[in-house]
């Protein structure tokens, strides 16, 4: 899970299409809007940990409509939750 990427385009320009503000989605998903920026930007900062930074990418990926999978590269390969607590 240390280096993880992800196609942040796809979350900014998803995001515009859709019409929504990062201001909007960050109240929506308990994140401060320059969080949201950060990931979509592609930057670590705001974040203090990378594992929060997966963790609020992931809430912002469902909050979208998009699938993890689309978005994150080798998910399966990063994906730090442990295999029992995933959802079938």
């Amino acid at each position: 899970m240390n280096n993880f990427e992800y196609n942040f385009e796809l979350l900014k320009a998803t995001r515009l299409s859709k019409k929504i503000s990062a201001q909007s989605i960050a109240a929506d998903l308990c994140l401060a809007e320059r969080q949201i920026i950060s990931i979509e930007e592609n930057s670590a900062q705001y974040f203090p940990s990378k594992s929060l930074k997966y963790t609020s990418l992931k809430k912002y990926i469902a909050a979208l409509g998009l699938k993890n999978e689309d978005v994150i590269f080798n998910f399966n390969e990063v994906d730090p939750t442990p295999s029992l607590l995933k959802k079938k």
